[in-house]
């Protein structure tokens, strides 16, 4: 444990806030959340948020006093940090998991905070953003609406959960990634933004009527943002606007896990295939899509929870705690597979030139994804699919921008686009002083 706090402190620890959603209840989101939160807290410190303030679900799965909550922030003007919760002596007798605390919900429904205005939303980003952690973890409501879209990142799902059991649930979580996206681009390219000041020749009307029909299922065209992008490099050749929306698109990245899991055939059928197939069709084709692993379908998982005890501390064993932050060799080729690991880039095929690949090649990158992780990880218990997801964070923790993974500050509505010509013109007066 010695050389575990002394490695500890070597490690640069940048604070990223990761947010888990589902897009539809019951498929063990708070559960996968909560025992993420604790394995990450071997890592750093962690701060787990139950946003599904209408349920309090955390409390409900972890048995530990709760002196503070949201209701004493949002109504006693109490700081975030002072509502935070550790796990007691009954617990965690050898502090095992000091680096671990909770902000739960209120213990009752109050229509205020479960139904928070944008000012109240406001309010908790900024105290969200001003927690002192490395990892931030927030287990978000299900459905789709502003008490979760404005905890997501700009240019990633965080972690999307789902199940082969709940079709519905696979869809609404493809879902999220559209909201994410259509988000960003009407709070970039608003009819009022000031980014069209540094595109002359754009009109505003027309972009966001193009957006408009975008969004909208019941129209057939354009079909998804692909058609989009295609119909506004027809109308504006070589412009440099189609090129950074063309780039906003094809870098936003999903992630998800896949809970229950009970074998590659109806994981692939009835969860994998449903969200690339919606995400390719009525989205894009050039999203990257990311396995970060599953969680096998287990009793003594589910009986952990029941009994308010999260498995990683009731059902999982004594928890190893690695002296090395190594990736070895063998793993970099499943999360390659997986879609976590970037292939080197060609010079020759520069982000602008590139069309989005087929639905076909996609759905087979994902098919040949799960079997390769199924090939080398079957057959392991609850505690070894944690062990890979963690890993498999790590390593987005190491390679990937704070972009591409999370966010390490969430944005509040209007903060996007004075955020995106401040580092413009940071980047053009430091070209300027060269």
């Amino acid at each position: 444990m010695v050389f575990f706090v002394l490695w500890m402190n070597r490690e640069p620890m940048v604070k990223r806030i990761i947010p888990i959603s589902s897009g539809k209840g019951g498929v063990g989101k708070t559960s996968f959340a909560v025992n993420l939160a604790l394995l990450l807290s071997k890592f750093g410190k962690c701060i787990l948020v139950d946003l599904d303030t209408g349920t309090s679900s955390i409390r409900k799965t972890i048995h530990a006093p709760v002196r503070r909550d949201l209701y004493h922030f949002f109504k006693k003007n109490e700081p975030l940090s002072r509502c935070i919760t550790p796990l007691d002596d009954r617990l965690d007798p050898a502090g095992v998991f000091s680096r671990f605390g909770f902000i739960a919900s209120p213990r009752h429904m109050i229509e205020s905070i479960v139904n928070m205005d944008q000012a109240a939303r406001n309010h908790l980003i900024d105290a969200i953003n001003g927690l002192d952690a490395d990892f931030i973890i927030l287990d978000l409501k299900a459905g789709l609406d502003p008490g979760v879209i404005d905890f997501m990142p700009h240019s990633n799902t965080g972690i999307l959960v789902f199940t082969p059991h709940h079709p519905a649930a696979t869809l609404a979580a493809s879902d999220i990634a559209k909201a994410i996206l259509f988000r960003e681009l009407r709070e970039l390219f608003h009819a009022g933004s000031a980014l069209y000041q540094h595109f002359p020749g754009v009109n505003p009307c027309e972009i966001n009527q193009l957006i408009d029909l975008t969004e909208d299922v019941y129209e057939p065209e354009p079909a998804n943002l692909d058609n989009f992008l295609a119909l506004l490099k027809a109308r504006l050749p070589r412009h440099p606007f189609v090129q950074i929306l063309r780039s906003i698109v094809h870098r936003f990245r999903v992630y998800y896990v896949l809970n229950r899991f009970d074998g590659v055939d109806d994981s692939y059928e009835t969860a994998v295939k449903p969200l690339v197939d919606n995400i390719s069709r009525n989205i894009s084709a050039g999203l990257k899509i990311g396995n970060l692993g599953w969680v096998i379908e287990s009793d003594a998982y589910h009986k952990t929870n029941m009994k308010q005890v999260p498995y990683i501390i009731g059902g999982g064993g004594p928890v190893k705690v690695k002296k090395k932050d190594v990736v070895a060799g063998h793993m970099e080729a499943l999360y390659e597979l997986a879609g976590i690991r970037k292939k080197p880039e060609t010079p020759q095929a520069p982000l602008q030139a590139t069309e989005p690949p087929a639905v076909e090649s996609l759905l087979d990158g994902q098919l040949r994804a799960i079997q390769g992780l199924y090939a080398a990880k079957s057959g392991e218990s609850v505690m070894q699919n944690f062990d890979y997801i963690v890993s498999s964070l790590r390593y987005l923790f190491k390679n990937k921008r704070l972009s591409e993974f999370g966010t390490g500050r969430l944005l509040k509505k209007g903060e996007l686009v004075p955020r995106l010509i401040a580092q413009k013109l940071r980047r053009d007066a430091a070209l300027r002083n060269q």
